[in-house]
C-alpha cells in the first residue's frame, strides 16, 4: 500500500441541509490520510461556502458541475464525481447527509493491512439516524467475510444494511467493472454494486466504527411512494438483474441455488412494493406484469394477477 493518500472520499453533493454535519464528521476522523472530493450537482444552494469552512481542516477538492444531472441520472452523477479523483487507489462514495464515526478511516487502513488488500470491496456496518441524528435502527452486523451469493440472498431478505456510503471499493476494479451498477434513480444500485464487486473474491466487513445513514424527509428513500411512477421500474430492473446474475457454477461454489435467489427476489419485490412504494399505481399493472413474466418466466395471467395484488389500496 502506498504511503501517500490511497483513499478518496467522494461526495456527490446537492443538498445543503446536513452537508456541514457530514463534513464535520469527516474532519473529525482520527486518520486524515485521504482526499475529499465534493462534486456539486448544480445545486441552488451555496455548497462552496460550506466546503470553504473546512478548507483548512481537510484536503478538500470542490468542483461545481453546471448541469443538475442527479435529478434524472443519479448514478451518472456519481460516476462523474469519481472522475474528479487524482491518484487515489480506493473510492469511498459518501452522501451529503450521512455521518461517519471518527475511527472509520483508521479502521479501513488497518483492515487493508490485516487482509493484505485481498478484497475489492470493504464495508462498514451501519446504523440508521433521523433528521435529529437520533439512532432509529441498528442494522445487524454482517459476517466479517461473505461471498457474493450469500450477500445477495441476505440483502433480498432485508438482513443486510448495505447502502452506498458504507462501501469502499478498489479503483482498479471499479474501472474494470464499469463503475457503479446503474438503475433509474439509483434504486438498489447500492445493493447491486455491493454484489457485483463482491464477486468473486468476497466482501470484507470492518469491525468497530459504523456509518450513520440518514433516513429523513428529504431523501429519495423516504419519499419513494410519492415518486413511484418515476422510480418503480428501477427496482424491477434490479430484480431482473439479480435473477440473472449468478450461474450454475456459482451455485455449486457457494451452496445456494439460483431457485433460492429467484424465490427471495420475488419476496423482496412484494415487500418493497408494499412497504417502500406503498403499492404500485393501477395504471402500471400491465407493464409490471410484463416485466414479471419476463423475469420469473410466468404466464401472462399469473403475472397479471400477481401484479394486481401489489396495487395501492388507496
Amino acid at each position: 500500500m502506498s504511503l501517500q493518500s490511497s483513499l478518496a472520499i467522494v461526495i456527490p453533493a446537492y443538498k445543503a441541509l446536513y452537508l456541514a454535519e457530514t463534513l464535520a464528521s469527516i474532519a473529525a476522523q482520527t486518520n486524515q490520510n485521504f482526499t475529499l472530493y465534493v462534486g456539486d450537482d448544480g445545486s441552488p444552494h451555496d455548497l462552496k461556502s460550506i466546503c470553504d469552512t473546512y478548507a483548512t481542516q481537510l484536503k478538500l477538492v470542490y468542483h461545481r458541475f453546471p448541469e443538475n444531472l442527479g435529478a434524472k441520472q443519479l448514478v451518472q452523477h456519481w460516476k462523474r464525481c469519481v472522475e474528479l479523483i487524482q491518484q487515489e487507489e480506493w473510492i469511498w462514495l459518501f452522501a451529503d447527509d450521512d455521518l461517519m464515526e471518527k475511527d472509520c478511516v483508521d479502521v479501513f487502513y488497518q483492515s487493508l493491512l490485516q487482509t493484505q488488500e485481498q478484497y475489492d470491496i470493504y464495508r462498514f456496518n451501519s446504523r440508521v439516524i433521523n433528521d435529529q441524528n437520533q439512532i432509529i435502527r441498528e442494522h445487524e452486523n454482517s459476517p466479517v467475510v461473505e461471498n457474493a451469493m450469500q450477500l445477495a440472498w441476505h440483502i433480498l431478505r432485508d438482513e443486510r444494511g448495505n447502502v452506498m456510503p458504507d462501501q469502499i471499493v478498489r479503483r482498479a476494479t471499479y474501472k474494470a467493472l464499469g463503475g457503479y451498477v446503474d438503475f433509474p434513480y439509483a434504486q438498489a444500485s447500492d445493493w447491486a454494486t455491493a454484489i457485483h464487486f463482491t464477486h468473486p473474491k468476497g466482501l470484507y466487513s470492518m469491525p468497530g466504527p459504523k456509518i450513520r445513514w440518514r433516513y429523513s424527509g428529504s431523501s429519495i428513500s423516504s419519499t419513494a411512494h410519492h415518486q413511484a411512477k418515476e422510480i418503480i421500474f428501477g427496482h424491477l430492473d434490479f430484480i431482473e438483474w439479480i435473477t440473472r446474475y449468478f450461474n450454475e457454477a456459482d451455485a455449486n461454489r457457494y451452496g445456494l441455488s439460483r431457485e433460492q435467489i429467484m424465490e427471495e427476489a420475488w419476496r423482496n419485490l412484494k415487500r418493497v412494493m408494499r412497504d417502500h412504494y406503498r403499492g404500485i399505481p393501477h395504471s402500471y399493472v400491465l407493464p409490471v406484469a410484463r416485466r414479471l413474466q419476463r423475469t420469473f418466466h410466468w404466464g401472462i395471467l399469473v403475472a397479471l394477477v400477481r401484479a394486481f395484488r401489489m396495487t395501492r389500496t388507496k
